[in-house]
């Protein structure tokens, strides 16, 4: 086979599929290899029918079968299966080129008669993504920045456009922690000084905590009895009217 189409353009191997019993009935691929252009669906098409001829050609000579030929055709075996043409738009050879789970990230970038399967991580293209002080790396889930961090700055956001100094971000840590410390300090000084301002007023926490059930009406859920105005309006016996004169 090889013999036979080796003058075609573009001909690289024939990869064996199966053999049948029959003579011998061999089912197989024609392997072609032809340079990116503008033209090339028409191009293959052309390649194709080159390859049709060679079989033509051969299987019609009336000596192919002779001279003690180890392969030769009869004129009616030979038939061509055009299902296995693979689609050749650019958009198409960039997705089988592309690594399985990344094909929709890569497009095809045409120039001249050379063919680029890039994303947009790839420098010089429109509309890549500048990932400014990081890298643009490709993930599954799309293109993706990751910062980088140098010896004075740590960088930060989607895009590595946030530039924080070391030096601030340590005394803001800082800066921070004490204010917290310091507040903490401060609740602490209250809670004592309430608690000894209330000694030496002779109450107590747990005195005021025993008031405030007292005061809870236990029949009606979120209301509040006032003793001191009950007490007021209680009395040991009949009370005279007062008098206007």
């Amino acid at each position: 086979m090889k013999k036979i189409y080796q003058n075609v353009q573009g001909f690289q191997d024939v990869e064996i599929l199966s053999l049948r019993s029959g003579s011998i009935v061999v089912d197989y691929l024609v392997l072609l290899k032809l340079p990116f252009s503008g033209q090339l669906e028409n191009e293959y098409e052309e390649v194709r029918e080159a390859l049709q001829q060679e079989l033509k050609n051969v299987s019609q000579n009336q000596d192919s079968c002779q001279n003690n030929q180890s392969l030769c055709f009869k004129p009616d075996s030979i038939k061509v299966n055009n299902n296995s043409k693979t689609e050749l738009t650019p958009e198409a050879i960039c997705r089988r080129a592309a690594a399985q789970g990344y094909e929709d990230f890569y497009f095809p970038l045409v120039e001249a008669n050379r063919l680029r399967c890039v994303t947009k991580c790839t420098s010089g293209v429109k509309d890549a993504i500048d990932c400014n002080q990081g890298q643009c790396l490709l993930e599954r889930s799309g293109p993706v920045c990751r910062c980088f961090s140098t010896d004075t700055h740590w960088f930060s956001g989607s895009r590595c456009e946030v530039a924080v100094a070391w030096k601030a971000l340590v005394g803001g840590l800082a800066g921070a922690a004490a204010l917290l410390l310091l507040l903490v300090a401060l609740s602490v000084f209250f809670l004592r000084s309430q608690r000894r301002r209330g000694q030496s007023r002779g109450w107590s926490w747990e005195d005021d905590d025993r008031k405030w059930f007292e005061m809870w009406d236990e029949n009606t859920v979120g209301t509040f009895t006032n003793l001191g105005f009950q007490d007021e309006k209680t009395g040991t016996g009949p009370q005279e009217p007062p008098s206007l004169a």
